[in-house]
């Protein structure tokens, strides 16, 4: 069975590179696409610069930032239109593989699962898991209470209001989506975490993007899961495939905590509407 890559960079050479460096030692012959989403720095054409000799990588440099959900859906339609593969894997440059058969691992899952899309068991650097995201998506009411709550938050993060005890309150919510164990065996139309998803063949013969385009960041995996339900498109997590996920390595380095925590918070809501829109509209 044959994989794909699919690597969305964004700035962090680094970050890149370490990726690549090690899923080129595990997939050595895998087809690698890694799409420079608007660095507009250079790093897109040092990475083009660097694996000019590898036949099996390929760059292709954004003019500008398309986000999360159309930056991967532009590999991923790459490898759709140019190589014949069994699974394309969709992931972060801030994901480092290092299994040696992972990639034959989370494909015979999927198969033998019926499944079209799927997750490894991700791992951050102090041994929390993160997938699934949620056992299963949230009521229409959740998201509407959680979007009216994040407006109310950037409203007073804007004029200055609350902003330690609304800061320390985001932090414990994002430590709450991670666990310390968990029995991953069996798990089904959940949410998966976005940081590194895997396509079967049977939705790559049916589907021309990864993730849902409606989306600038935040909310594409529970745009997909709600998508794959409407579909009747099963989803599961791998137990026996594994990743590690380094996290917080591609989201405005450099910028204020409330800075950084304003831009998410603003695309959060945006990206909620736009699901509510869906579950609303599409049938």
């Amino acid at each position: 069975m044959t994989t794909a890559f699919v690597i969305l960079h964004h700035k962090t050479l680094d970050v890149s590179l370490s990726c690549l460096d090690n899923l080129l030692k595990v997939a050595p012959d895998s087809p690698i696409v890694v799409v420079d989403n608007g660095s507009n720095d250079g790093s897109g054409e040092e990475l083009r610069r660097r694996f000019s000799d590898y036949k099996n990588v390929v760059i292709i440099i954004n003019d500008q930032n398309l986000g999360f959900a159309k930056g991967n859906n532009v590999g991923y339609k790459y490898v759709k239109d140019n190589f014949d593969v069994d699974c394309v894997v969709v992931m972060n440059n801030d994901v480092i593989i290092t299994q040696p058969n992972f990639a034959e691992i989370i494909a015979s899952y999927m198969l033998e699962n019926h499944l079209y899309v799927c997750g490894p068991d991700i791992i951050t650097p102090e041994g929390r898991h993160q997938n699934p995201l949620q056992r299963e998506p949230f009521s229409t009411f959740r998201i509407i209470k959680w979007m009216l709550m994040d407006c109310i938050r950037l409203i007073m993060l804007t004029l200055h209001l609350f902003e330690k005890k609304i800061l320390a309150t985001y932090t414990s919510v994002s430590n709450s989506y991670q666990r310390q164990d968990i029995d991953l065996n069996g798990i089904t139309d959940c949410v998966l975490h976005g940081s590194c998803v895997a396509y079967s063949s049977d939705y790559l013969s049916k589907e021309d993007f990864a993730f849902v385009p409606v989306t600038f960041l935040y909310a594409e995996e529970m745009i997909l899961a709600d998508y794959c339900k409407r579909k009747n498109y099963r989803t599961g997590v791998c137990p026996t495939a594994t990743i590690t996920h380094l996290g917080g390595k591609t989201i405005m380095n450099g910028a204020l905590p409330r800075e950084k925590q304003i831009f998410k918070t603003r695309q959060v809501v945006r990206s909620l509407w736009q699901m509510l829109k869906l579950r609303f509209f599409c049938k």
